[in-house]
C-alpha cells in the first residue's frame, strides 16, 4: 500500500509557476492577488486535495484556534449534552474543540492538561477532578499564556471565569420540596468536600433542614465516590443498619443510579418508601423504571456560555472581568414514571 504524500503550497506553486507565497495569499483571498489567479489556485488546490497546515498556521498567527475540553465522565447525559453545546458553538465561532475525559482522576487529568499544553491550544474549558494535586499544573498553564474557563465546577483558589448553576440554591429547593411532600429523614449521599458543586449542594441541603426546623442527623450524611458501585455499596449499608431514610439527595447521576439499585434490590419502593433526587436530569436514572426528582441544569447552555466566555478571554475583550462568574438558570423537575404525578409549586419551578 503506497502512502500518499500530503499536498503542500510548494506543490501547487510549482504546477502553476508562481511562488508558495502567492499561493498562500490566493487561498486567503488577499487583495493584491488577481481574481483570476485566486480562482486558478483554489481550483487546483481542490483537485489535488490540499488541506492547510494547522501547525504552520499556528506558528504564523500564534493562534491554534483549538480549545481543549476536560470532561469528568461521559456516561451521564449532563456531560454529553454540555459537551455538545461546547463543540457545536466552538465550531460556529471558528474554533475546534478537543475533548478529553479525566474519569474523575487527577492523574488522568494531569496527562490531559499536559497534552493540551503540548499542542498549544488557545484555551481550556476545565471541569476539574476532585482534589488539589493539579493546582500547580493549572498555574503552569496560566504562565504559558493558555486561557482557562471553568464550567460546572468553579475553582475558588483561582480567578478563572466560570459558568455554573447556583448549586446551593438548587439543593435547597430540592430538599425543601421533599420536605413539603412529607419527608423528614433525608439522606445526603455523595462527596461533600473537595468539589465545589458537592460542597454547595451539601450546604444547600443543610440550609433547607435548618429553615424547616428539621434536626440534623450526621448518620444521614454518607460520603460516596462519584461512581455507581460505591454509592450502591453505601446505600446498602444505610438500609442494612436500619437508618430508614425516606428520601435521598444524590450529588450526581451515577450516585443516584447506584443508590436506586440498592433501594430496589432491598425490596423498597421508590418513591413510596424512599424518594430519589439528583442533579443533572440524567438519562441513566430512567433505567431504574421509577419516578425521581431532578434539577435540570440546562447543560447545552452551560456549554455555549462557557465557550463564549473562553473566546472572549482569548481575544482579551475589555468587558470581561478575570473572575467573572455566570449563573445558569435551572429547573426542578419531576420525572414521572408509573403512578407519580405531582405538580411542583410555582415558587419551586425555577432555581437561579
Amino acid at each position: 500500500m503506497i502512502k500518499r504524500k500530503k499536498v503542500t503550497l510548494k506543490n501547487i506553486a510549482e504546477q502553476i509557476g508562481v511562488t508558495p507565497a502567492t499561493v498562500s495569499k490566493a487561498l486567503r483571498d488577499s487583495s493584491d492577488i488577481s481574481e483570476e489567479m485566486r480562482s486558478k489556485v483554489k481550483e487546483l488546490a481542490s483537485e489535488l486535495g490540499y488541506r492547510p497546515n494547522r501547525l504552520a498556521r499556528t506558528l504564523i498567527n500564534r493562534r491554534s484556534y483549538l480549545l481543549g475540553v476536560i470532561i469528568p465522565d461521559l456516561r451521564i447525559s449532563f456531560f454529553s449534552e454540555t459537551t455538545r453545546g461546547i463543540y457545536e458553538y466552538a465550531r460556529e465561532k471558528g474554533f475546534e474543540a478537543i475533548l478529553l475525559v479525566n474519569d474523575e482522576s487527577l492523574e488522568v487529568e494531569r496527562e490531559n492538561l499536559q497534552f493540551l499544553s503540548d499542542i498549544h491550544v488557545d484555551g481550556i474549558l476545565l471541569d476539574q477532578a476532585p482534589g488539589r494535586d493539579n493546582y500547580d499544573m493549572y498555574q503552569q498553564l496560566v504562565d504559558e499564556g493558555i486561557k482557562i474557563v471553568c464550567y460546572d465546577r468553579k475553582l475558588d483558589e483561582f480567578d478563572f471565569p466560570s459558568v455554573t448553576i447556583d448549586d446551593r440554591a438548587a439543593a435547597f429547593k430540592l430538599t425543601s420540596e421533599m420536605i413539603r411532600l412529607g419527608r423528614r429523614n433525608i439522606l445526603f449521599l455523595g462527596p461533600n468536600k473537595e468539589i465545589s458543586v458537592a460542597e454547595d449542594r451539601y450546604q444547600g441541603y443543610l440550609n433547607a433542614l435548618m429553615t424547616h426546623n428539621i434536626a440534623f442527623n450526621p448518620d444521614l450524611v454518607v460520603h460516596s465516590e462519584l461512581y455507581v458501585e460505591d454509592s450502591y455499596k453505601w446505600m446498602k449499608c444505610v438500609i442494612e443498619k436500619g437508618l430508614k431514610p425516606d428520601a435521598v439527595i444524590c450529588v450526581g447521576g451515577l450516585v443516584a443510579y447506584g443508590a436506586g439499585n440498592a433501594i430496589l434490590e432491598s425490596n423498597l419502593r421508590v418513591p413510596d418508601d424512599i424518594m430519589l433526587g439528583e442533579f443533572g436530569d440524567n438519562d441513566i436514572i430512567a433505567r431504574l423504571g421509577v419516578p425521581f426528582m431532578t434539577i435540570n441544569q440546562n447543560p447545552y447552555k452551560i456549554g455555549q456560555t462557557a465557550v463564549d466566555l473562553l473566546i472572549n478571554k482569548i481575544e482579551e475583550k475589555e468587558s470581561l472581568k478575570a473572575s467573572e462568574h455566570i449563573i445558569i438558570e435551572t429547573k426542578l423537575i419531576y420525572r414521572e414514571i408509573g403512578k407519580l404525578h405531582i405538580q411542583p409549586q410555582s415558587a419551586l419551578e425555577n432555581c437561579s
